[in-house]
């Protein structure tokens, strides 16, 4: 306002000294935004790298089985969205509504019938942009969503890649993740879509604000209530006041519309306690009752009531689709039963809350882990160490291992295997004996190795007082004996 009067009055020396005030307070102002930008970022990045690591930590410990999509979705897009809707925007929510306080009070200085025009239009465009803030809300949940399913799309079918070069079945795969990818591109376009509206609904509350505010000046000026100069500080205030309150309700919005994912982020980053040592017993038998899974399909599998001693040795056999490795995933706690229940007993024979950690279990894929040969036999922990080569006799691991150059610390390689499905088995194996489990859960343990190493694993692997269920459906007369007895699971 001033500024303007003084190029009226040809005050040069204040024109001046007034620009360049102005000019080093826009400088200043800049420079701090910058630098705020700066250090957000970097808290930003400390922040993530803490939530990644109580999200890895409640997934460890939480005891459900999580599919890798959704922990890749959950650790790295969702917290890229908070970042963008949540974090870049909480910044501007101080910076911005200062700067609306500020311009509104200077309008108030001015004349106060602009600063209650200019009040009546800001609470006009504080509740307008609420219309789509439940839409952008949901759009940016079905954008989580559709990249959680597009992780998992490209999960099953690209673990599968052989087999579908083997069969130039590469057409499905590539309708499938086109298909798949176009959902996830409409989910983005639809939440860009929710985010459009809103800035359109700011740019016309804002159009239209700064209309009456410059005509509610100029009617104030032909009447002499104002001097001429006003005409130029209300515009720039009213712009300041706009540009102010709108950023502010678009950080607010964009803010708004990730909360539901951030209390989804914080639910399962959620500290779970360790278990106190005595709440949990090591169990060396277990029983079930009327224990039944049914899928959501229709199809039921109804088990045996089952009572398996201490130090039993159990072969499980039975025909295709009973239920054998379902079972062992029941018995594990991966699978919630539909009715009947499974209990663990202890040494004494009373019933306890198992220790599942006690309890060795060797799937038909053996899970194996970025390291050392040894390191997946004592999974990393170092004080097994000196036990590793007792148990690679146990399990005829010896001999294989003398073939690698750096025998067993042999670094594992995942993406190009330099192991064999056989010594895959020897490694869990061992990884069983070596931890000491009371129950060993055994789904096809041997199916990768021949004959005569099995016969051997089994003859040394029987005699342990370990309470042992063996799933197999090749083994000769002779190695169906070596067991106490046997279960048969019938499909119905």
């Amino acid at each position: 306002m001033y500024w303007l009067t003084y190029i009226k009055d040809r005050a040069w020396v204040k024109i001046l000294l007034a620009t360049a005030l102005m000019g080093i307070l826009y400088l200043a102002a800049q420079g701090m935004i910058y630098y705020i930008q700066f250090v957000i970022r970097v808290q930003e990045e400390e922040y993530n790298k803490k939530v990644r690591a109580r999200l890895a930590t409640h997934y460890f410990r939480d005891g459900q089985n999580h599919q890798v999509p959704a922990v890749q979705n959950r650790m790295t897009n969702d917290l890229e969205m908070i970042r963008k809707n949540y974090f870049d925007w909480y910044p501007i929510v101080p910076f911005y509504g200062s700067m609306f306080v500020a311009a509104l009070v200077a309008l108030l200085t001015i004349n106060w019938s602009i600063f209650l025009t200019s009040v009546v239009i800001d609470i006009v465009s504080y509740f307008v942009p609420k219309l789509v803030q439940k839409k952008m809300e949901q759009a940016t949940n079905n954008v989580s969503e559709q990249n959680k399913h597009y992780l998992d799309v490209l999960a099953k079918w690209f673990s599968g890649l052989e087999e579908l070069r083997r069969y130039f079945a590469g057409a499905k795969l590539f309708q499938v993740g086109e298909k798949t990818s176009s959902k996830v591109e409409q989910a983005h376009v639809k939440q860009t879509a929710a985010q459009q509206q809103l800035i359109i609904l700011n740019g016309i509350c804002n159009m239209v604000g700064q209309i009456i505010l410059l005509s509610l000046t100029a009617f104030l000026i032909t009447k002499n209530l104002v001097i001429f100069g006003a005409i130029m500080s209300v515009q720039n205030f009213a712009a300041n006041i706009s540009i102010g309150l709108q950023q502010t309700i678009q950080a607010l919005s964009f803010m708004k519309s990730s909360q539901d994912l951030m209390k989804q982020v914080d639910g399962d980053a959620t500290v779970i306690e360790k278990v106190k040592a005595g709440q949990e017993e090591t169990p060396v038998a277990f029983s079930t009752k009327d224990l039944a899974l049914q899928y959501p399909n229709g199809e039921k599998l109804t088990f045996p009531d089952i009572a398996v001693k201490p130090g039993e040795k159990i072969l499980l056999t039975g025909d295709s689709g009973a239920g054998k490795s379902t079972l062992f995933k029941l018995i594990l706690g991966e699978l919630k039963p539909s009715t009947g229940k499974i209990e663990f007993q202890n040494s004494q024979g009373l019933t306890i809350k198992p220790n599942m950690s006690r309890i060795g279990y060797i799937p038909q894929e053996p899970n194996l882990f970025p390291g050392t040969i040894k390191e997946n036999i004592t999974m990393f922990n170092k004080q097994l160490n000196n036990q590793v080569a007792q148990v690679l006799d146990e399990v005829n691991f010896a001999a294989d291992i003398k073939k690698f150059k750096a025998g067993v610390d042999e670094k594992i390689d995942l993406d190009n295997l330099n192991i064999s499905g056989g010594q895959r088995q020897k490694i869990v194996l061992a990884r069983s004996k070596i931890h000491d489990s009371d129950i060993i859960l055994i789904d096809e343990g041997t199916s990768a190795i021949d004959q005569t190493a099995t016969m051997d694993i089994l003859q040394k692997l029987l005699k342990s007082k370990t309470t042992i269920v063996f799933i197999a459906h090749n083994f000769n007369k002779q190695m169906q004996e070596m067991f106490d007895r046997e279960i048969h699971l019938i499909k119905e």
